[in-house]
């Protein structure tokens, strides 16, 4: 009986790790892929934001 416990354990540990590694990698890709032309973009290339772009908004 422990011996099927400790595999038990083991799997429930091992897809823990897979799931938190896979939901990390679809947010990191989602990030990548999604920012961009925000501030930091545009510094980053040394580059004026184009006429009409204001990243001084207060949303509360």
């Amino acid at each position: 009986m422990k011996h099927i416990q400790k595999n038990v354990l083991g799997f429930i540990v091992c897809l823990g790790i897979i799931i938190f590694s896979a939901t990390s990698c679809v947010e990191s890709h989602y990030y990548h892929r999604y920012h961009h032309h925000t501030r930091g973009w545009y510094e980053h290339r040394h580059m004026p934001p184009p006429p009409g772009v204001n990243f001084d908004i207060d949303i509360r």
